[in-house]
């Protein structure tokens, strides 16, 4: 049967120029067609790979960003253990009597007092999300990730906003007022030689007036408050802090294995 068929199609081909024009001519439109279709193809291949190109840029650049944040965090984690232990240690100190008593509760402020800021690595999350690019990142797990650590690093930062006029009011404005500052820092060397270093202080009525200020302030109610409020705040900063820290490292792995399978 099909025999037959193909020797009726060949007589009327060479019998009918038109109808063999006709299917030539679709013939060749359907080749076009489908050289366009493949170049259409190639070239979304090749946008293909190209945009996968610029995603595993960014990814790269986000990773070592977050490694950074890593470290920095944990120095950050470290100091706010540090702030809130302190504090506490400072709320039950008994009143100095030696110099040497006088000397830790110095030590103890200065390490209540002195104030650390994360600022991370947002140098390749800002161009992303910036950019209008952040459709390049086809994870929608790294994408969620990365918002959420952008938004814990957001609040980390007005956390600790709050707390520095915390500082300001109720601890660094009455110690002033109430404390000779580095009263165990020979000053003059310092300023003139750039070497710190501490003043041995043989005078007692010096000590006896530093012994003074040491039992004013630690009686005092405002700066006793502003204790209080370091030790609690900086104890949830901390928190809050190794939170980010797991989140990050989270994100971390997420990159690693999105990398490892392209």
């Amino acid at each position: 049967m099909p025999r037959i068929f193909n020797t009726i199609r060949q007589r009327l081909l060479k019998e009918n120029r038109f109808t063999r024009y006709l299917v030539y001519a679709v013939g060749e439109i359907v080749l076009v067609v489908i050289g366009i279709l493949i170049a259409l193809q190639v070239n979304t291949w090749n946008l293909a790979r190209q945009d996968r190109k610029m995603e595993a840029k960014y990814l790269a650049g986000l990773k070592a960003d977050l490694q950074v944040d890593l470290v920095n965090l944990e120095v950050f984690i470290a100091d706010r253990n540090s702030k809130a232990a302190s504090a506490m240690l400072l709320l039950k100190l008994q009143d100095p009597i030696t110099l040497v008593e006088v000397q830790v509760m110095d030590s103890l402020i200065w390490r209540v007092f002195a104030w650390r800021k994360f600022v991370p690595s947002t140098k390749t999350m800002d161009e992303l999300i910036g950019s209008g690019n952040l459709s390049l990142i086809k994870n929608d797990s790294i994408k969620a990730t990365m918002l959420d650590v952008a938004q814990k690093y957001s609040d980390i930062a007005v956390y600790i906003e709050h707390m520095r006029r915390e500082y300001d009011h109720y601890l660094y404005d009455r110690s002033a007022a109430m404390r000779e500052m580095m009263p165990f820092t020979d000053l003059d060397r310092w300023v003139t030689t750039d070497s710190l270093v501490k003043d041995v202080i043989a005078n007692e009525r010096r000590a006896a007036i530093l012994r003074d200020q040491c039992h004013a302030l630690l009686q005092d109610l405002t700066f006793r408050n502003g204790l209080k409020l370091a030790a609690m705040n900086n104890h949830l900063m901390q928190r809050r802090s190794t939170r980010t820290f797991k989140e990050v490292e989270h994100l971390i792995v997420l990159i690693d294995k999105d990398l490892n399978e392209h």
